[in-house]
């Protein structure tokens, strides 16, 4: 997968290029937030972890992390990841989602720089800082649990390489 910029998205075009589910979708994944991201360990347990994900509208997911963590090596191992999020927090619309896909480590400098965050600088010396890198996830499946159902509805990528 080659990211080559964050895309800036003015969030009232949604309806002139998604379908309702596609639109539902971006009602979740079109701000920052927390999310599970679980990972596989080099014993095959699943790890899960908390991260701060943005998503473009292509719902490719991105986050930052440092080239120390446990995640890094797992995902170079086995990019299949699975990432939860979603507003949890009933009464109000509860709807979250599920989504399989397969992460890319970015250390490009190019890329890093666009999508940093100055209040990274706790963690990191700056975009150019060589522990600092992006995963994307391109997702496969996203499945959309909405209130009031059980049964999840699906979006599958077009894109499967």
């Amino acid at each position: 997968m080659a990211i080559a910029c964050k895309i800036v998205y003015d969030r009232t075009l949604e309806e002139t290029f998604m379908n309702e589910l596609e639109a539902r979708i971006w009602r979740i994944l079109g701000h920052r937030q927390t999310a599970a991201l679980a990972t596989i360990t080099a014993t095959g347990a699943p790890w899960v972890r908390y991260v701060t994900i943005e998503a473009d509208p292509d719902f490719t997911l991105c986050f930052c992390t440092s080239c120390s963590s446990r995640k890094i090596g797992e995902i170079a191992a086995n990019p299949d990841v699975h990432v939860a999020c979603g507003n949890l927090q009933p009464p109000d619309d509860s709807a979250f989602l599920q989504i399989a896909g397969r992460a890319e480590i970015c250390h490009e400098g190019k890329i890093k720089a666009g999508y940093w965050k100055e209040e990274w600088r706790r963690y990191f010396k700056g975009p150019d800082d060589p522990d600092y890198v992006m995963i994307f996830v391109r997702p496969t499946r996203i499945e959309y649990n909405g209130p009031g159902s059980f049964l999840a509805e699906v979006w599958e990528s077009k894109y499967q390489g």
